[in-house]
């Protein structure tokens, strides 16, 4: 009864274990670690010191066993951390800590085993104004949640960016003399002379050296306006340079190509053209703070014709794109990220659109402190002005016209400010109802861009309130007419002064019309308007100085991908749009108030983007070994720390094709093969995979299973290997089972025997 007692025991202890080798769970008890084995190259910006090791050993394993295990390789033990079960080693000069990982790691007493690795406080650079970045560092030092940011400290650890990294902010122009932008400005290496007047590198811009303005069609794309001066800093503000702030690059090109003008409006075309300008020099990333509810065909054909990144505004009316499309961040083109704003509490912001189709992810975008520009006037210049004093009479007069339903307007005697003449709508009677009048000065102004142009004037009358109005019109021709602002209601007797910004007219047009109308309604009649001493002036705009300001907007979150995309090309310039793109969705943190609302849930994150962005390293030390007739196991060390997973192949013979047969996890450190032909030599590889693409791939390792047969088919399912002990064990267990089937036979036939 002894021996059966005995036996019992070898059973209990070896059948659980056959059958851990036939299961497919993670968990499996057979050889491998999550995370064993780490490598000395474990990611390409980390260091560690040199000569020295961390080993974790298994419970259990014995103070003599350890050191004989680092006496092996003449290393000695400087530190017991007892209550993880951690060495820390020195090594001998002739081994390598890569060596040293791949020695340990083979050895079934051990649990892992790292380089140790330096560590440094997260990279937090000198800028004078750095602390009112809260999109980059919240520590809830504007009453918002602390690390509702994006993580840029911590992904500074890993890259501050690249100069060989090209990021066209096509906006209002940029004060290139920034002292924190100016380091980052771009420079066209096809202009050798920047004033010669020659095209050098003949792409249709002359001395295009720093970018293009395409208002003006020039080559000076200075922001009369401070938008796009204020996304530049963002993206790619001078950090670390003890001024200032710090951009999410430290280090970048900024191409800058103006298309909207001094009031902030621009066209389709120069949007286009600049666009494909900034692909065609080489940009990998533009960013369009900007926007329109109209669709254009010919935009969309500018983005898809485009290799860049394009990250656009959502828009700031507080609507759902998927509904009231935002353009051109509502196309469906693949290389688009749309971005909505999120505030310091990582909520949505309250202006932001949204769309949980087409809108892909939040970024901060309330309150945010960048470069800004001092902008001075010259001296004004008159460009016209007018008193009605020198004549009277019905229009056209005084270079004045007049058309339109119920036109009647005339020059009056003794109705103007002080008794003087004025431009009257409906002389010696009230105006009419329908009626849609106008006047105008009838010679053509032309436009003078990057000044600021303002109509002034005064004006009486009595006007039912928010039905009729006196418009203050514009017209390119003289023929086709609109309004730009208006007035309505009763003076109460009084000439009023009011003067209304031109500015925008002057930009959208080489040369236009201004004048006055009156549109009515049929619900009532009054006495109509008086117009008195009416001018136009022009200011030349200067950039006077430079300065940083808080502003708010889609426009301002958007940038934040921008700059989080030149991070991630900085560190892995292979990568296309579309993968960077990938990274940076995939790696959003997720929010609550951002689900359903758009398409990742979350809000951007520059660190985790950053760390899926870097190259990976290939596993290493791959082994094969024969668990059984038809099961081989596979371990293998993961020298990354930034994968998804792991992809498997495996040949049959010398002259078979390698196929992958299966996927794992990250940190997953080998897998099972089962369901395999008996006494067959396999052969396999693997490499690692994220986002940003793979490895090269590992060793070849090979190995041929037993010669008894359990029926395989020639491969089929296996199992990932993420904590046990190591495949030697395994295969002594293996082993036991025969003798423990003989030992058993023979103690039956004792048994027998002494019955007999």
């Amino acid at each position: 009864m002894k021996s059966i007692r005995i036996f019992s025991k070898v059973a209990a202890l070896i059948i659980p274990l056959s059958f851990s080798l036939l299961g497919c769970g993670s968990s499996s008890s057979i050889s491998g670690i999550e995370k064993s084995g780490i490598s000395a190259d474990k990611k390409n910006t980390a260091e560690y010191m040199p000569g020295e090791l961390l080993v974790k050993f298994r419970d259990g394993t014995s103070a003599i066993t350890a050191e004989g295990l680092h006496s092996s390789i003449n290393a000695v033990r400087k530190k017991v951390l007892k209550e993880i079960r951690v060495h820390q080693i020195k090594l001998p000069e002739s081994v390598t800590v890569t060596e040293a990982v791949e020695h340990y790691q083979h050895d079934p007493n051990v649990e892992y085993a790292e380089p140790n690795y330096i560590i440094h406080k997260a990279a937090v650079p000198s800028d004078q104004y750095f602390n009112n970045l809260w999109g980059l560092n919240n520590t809830g030092q504007n009453g918002g949640v602390s690390d509702a940011d994006i993580d840029a400290p911590e992904a500074w650890d890993i890259t501050t960016g690249s100069h060989d990294v090209i990021i066209a902010v096509i906006d209002t122009g940029i004060a290139s003399g920034h002292p924190d932008l100016s380091g980052n400005i771009w420079r066209n290496a096809g202009e050798s002379n920047c004033a010669d007047d020659i095209d050098n590198d003949g792409n249709g811009y002359i001395d295009d050296c720093n970018g293009w303005d395409f208002i003006g069609n020039d080559n000076d794309p200075s922001d009369y306006d401070g938008h796009g001066t204020h996304v530049s800093g963002t993206i790619a503000a001078q950090g670390n340079n003890s001024i200032g702030i710090a951009g999410i690059m430290w280090d970048a090109q900024i191409m800058p190509l103006r298309i909207l003008g001094v009031s902030g409006s621009g066209t389709i075309a120069d949007a286009a053209s600049a666009i494909l300008y900034a692909n065609a020099k080489g940009a990998r990333i533009i960013n369009n703070s900007w926007g329109g509810s109209g669709y254009s065909q010919v935009l969309k054909d500018a983005v898809d014709a485009s290799n860049a990144l394009v990250v656009c505004a959502a828009g700031n009316n507080g609507t759902d794109n998927d509904a009231l499309p935002f353009y051109p961040a509502s196309y469906t083109s693949s290389n688009i990220i749309s971005v909505a704003a999120s505030d310091n509490n990582d909520m949505l912001a309250f202006f932001s659109n949204y769309g949980i189709n087409s809108v892909d992810i939040a970024a901060p975008g309330v309150n945010i402190y960048s470069t800004f520009q001092v902008l001075t006037y010259g001296v004004p210049v008159t460009i016209y002005s007018e008193d009605f004093d020198g004549a009277s009479g019905n229009l056209p007069l005084l270079g004045w016209n007049r058309g339109g339903t119920n036109s009647t307007w005339a020059v009056t005697g003794g109705t103007g400010v002080g008794g003087s003449n004025s431009l009257e709508d409906s002389p010696a009677s009230n105006y009419l109802d329908n009626t849609s009048s106008r006047a105008w000065f009838n010679s053509r102004v032309f436009s003078e861009k990057d000044n600021r142009y303002t109509l002034s004037f005064q004006w009486k009358g009595v006007l039912e309130r928010g039905a009729d109005y006196l418009d203050i019109n514009y017209s390119p021709d003289s023929i086709n007419w609109d309004w730009t602002d208006y007035r309505t209601g009763s003076t109460n007797g009084s000439f009023l002064s009011y003067s209304t910004d031109f500015t925008s007219i002057a930009e959208s047009f080489d040369s236009f019309y201004f004048g006055f109308g009156l549109s009515s309604n049929n619900s009532a009649i009054d006495d109509g308007v008086y117009i008195d001493n009416v001018s136009l002036i022009r200011e030349p705009l200067n950039i006077g100085g430079y300065s940083y300001e808080y502003e708010s907007g889609a426009s301002m979150a958007a940038p934040h991908v921008s700059g989080v995309a030149g991070l991630i090309f900085s560190l892995n310039p292979s990568l296309s749009s579309l993968q960077a793109k990938e990274i940076i969705l995939n790696t959003a943190d997720l929010k609550p108030s951002m689900s359903g609302r758009t398409l990742t849930g979350g809000r951007l994150n520059a660190y985790n983007a950053a760390l899926h962005s870097v190259q990976l390293n290939a596993p290493s030390g791959l082994n094969a070994a024969a668990a059984s007739s038809s099961t081989i196991n596979l371990t293998w060390a993961d020298n990354s720390n930034n994968e998804t997973g792991f992809r498997i192949e495996r040949k049959a013979g010398d002259e078979g094709i390698y196929s992958e047969i299966a996927a794992v996890g990250a940190n997953v450190t080998g897998y099972n093969d089962a369901g395999l032909n008996s006494s067959t030599l396999y052969y396999y590889r693997i490499k690692a995979y994220n986002p940003a693409g793979s490895s090269s791939y590992s060793n070849e390792a090979g190995a041929t299973t037993n010669g008894e047969s359990s029926g395989g088919n020639g491969g089929g399912g296996g199992c990932s290997i993420t904590a046990g002990a190591d495949a030697k064990a395994v295969d002594i267990l293996m082993a036991l089972i025969p003798a423990a089937a003989v030992f058993m036979a023979i103690k039956r036939r004792k048994k027998s025997i002494s019955k007999r």
